[in-house]
């Protein structure tokens, strides 16, 4: 009776690997995915990415918790790098700056990148060029003081982008989520799907066709960088803010900020600036926005 019981148990045990192990996968790959564990919601850097996972022709990256592919697009007569990033993990979106809040120090993003073993890196907004703004940093709370009229960008513990329109702390307060990452540079492109309407703003020459650096969400833990070309570069014209919301909604973003644009505009795979190079300039940078494998080489 004991033999036929354990014969019983022995049958149950390897239906439930069959259920378990789709495709005849070994036990061990199958439990492998669910064994990466999240990044720290701090300051430390990301696991060395493995350079073999680099695709041979600059085109992306990818393992089994991070997937890049890198295209040009052609709009508005101007050359158009887009970066579309899914990550397993919201911890693998991440944050760095170059230097201690508070001092004035930058460093080419390639730099700052590869410090932080970033597979692909945007720039930031350049929170030291002034005292305003809600910067908060891989959750800690750098400064307080939301510009006047400004939209500010949420980034949640979900992976979750969030746009504060005409941001105050009073309605950043009123924010249910938990955030890891504001951005206080804008104007917000895309809301829910639409495009938003621009105000003329000099700050961040609104109207004038030039280099730009988009940041916007597809779907749950799916983003696109997208950096545009400018007057600078052979054969662009640059876009204006109002292009910019437009292209991001064809794109497919239900939600998109500007970031900083200008010759500050960077894009980084792989430890080197891929965007705008005809124009050779690489222009050092405070802070980036990054995102880090959690697939480590030995």
């Amino acid at each position: 009776m004991k033999l036929v019981w354990r014969i019983l148990l022995l049958l149950i045990m390897i239906c439930l690997l069959t259920v378990l192990v789709p495709s005849g996968a070994p036990l061990s790959k199958a439990f492998a995915q669910e064994a990466l564990s999240p990044l720290p919601i701090d300051d430390s850097a990301a696991p060395a990415p493995d350079p073999a996972n680099y695709a041979a022709d600059g085109t992306g990256y990818s393992d089994e918790s991070l997937t890049v592919t890198i295209e040009t697009i052609r709009a508005y007569d101007t050359d158009i790098l887009v970066a579309r990033v899914t990550i397993k993990d919201a911890s693998q979106l991440r944050t760095a700056m170059a230097a201690k809040f508070g001092t004035s120090r930058d460093v080419p993003g390639a730099k700052l990148a590869k410090r932080v073993n970033a597979v692909l890196a945007i720039n930031g907004d350049y929170f030291n060029f002034d005292n305003k703004g809600y910067i908060l940093r891989q959750g800690k709370l750098y400064r307080d003081n939301p510009r006047e009229e400004a939209d500010v960008l949420l980034i949640d513990d979900q992976g979750d982008l969030h746009i504060i329109r005409d941001a105050t702390l009073e309605k950043i307060a009123a924010f249910a989520g938990t955030v890891v990452n504001a951005f206080s540079f804008g104007p917000a492109l895309v809301v829910d799907g639409e495009a938003m309407p621009i105000r003329e703003n000099h700050q961040v020459a609104s109207e004038k066709p030039t280099q730009r650096m988009v940041f916007g969400q597809t779907g749950k833990l799916s983003y696109l960088c997208v950096a545009t070309e400018g007057p600078e570069n052979a054969g662009s014209v640059g876009l204006t803010l109002e292009q910019a919301a437009a292209l991001m909604v064809e794109l497919g973003c239900h939600t998109a900020y500007n970031l900083d644009g200008g010759s500050s505009s960077t894009m980084v795979l792989n430890n080197q600036k891929i965007n705008a190079l005809s124009s050779r300039k690489v222009r050092a940078i405070c802070d980036i926005l990054y995102f880090g494998s959690l697939v480590g080489v030995e």
